[in-house]
């Protein structure tokens, strides 16, 4: 397995990150996984999409929390996102990660925020959410 191979190459973390839409693979990285992160946007059809990314990562028995992403920084938006999530008794990370152009910009140019923008907020973001995932695994 890939997962082992890493670990003894010296990884002491790796992100999974599946397609919604293989329920299969999900589920396989679920169970090897020790948090699963479900991102979702504070819009209708992502706040609805997660109840299976949800029962999929209780199925595999694993803690697991809705990352809220791609919030507007000034408006209701994220507090009612946080709304809708309560009502799957989903647990959500304290970290939100705003609506920010430095995001995009990585992605084009194969960055993550803290590379593109070393003392901006999108990457001050990122850098909490990564504190907050190392303390839920003990790292």
């Amino acid at each position: 397995m890939i997962l082992q191979e890493a670990l003894k190459q010296g990884a002491a973390f790796a992100v999974i990150d599946t397609s919604p839409n293989s329920e299969s693979a999900s589920l396989a990285a679920a169970r090897a996984a020790d948090l699963v992160l479900i991102p979702c946007r504070p819009h209708l059809l992502d706040l609805k999409a997660i109840g299976s990314s949800i029962e999929l990562a209780r199925l595999a028995k694993k803690p697991f929390a809705v990352v809220v992403n791609a919030v507007p920084p000034r408006g209701p938006l994220g507090a009612e996102a946080n709304a809708a999530i309560a009502t799957y008794d989903a647990p959500i990370a304290p970290v939100t990660l705003s609506m920010r152009v430095a995001y995009y910009h990585c992605l084009v140019n194969g960055q993550v925020a803290q590379e593109y923008e070393p003392l901006g907020k999108a990457g001050e973001e990122a850098f909490e959410l990564y504190k907050w995932v190392r303390k839920q695994v003990g790292m």
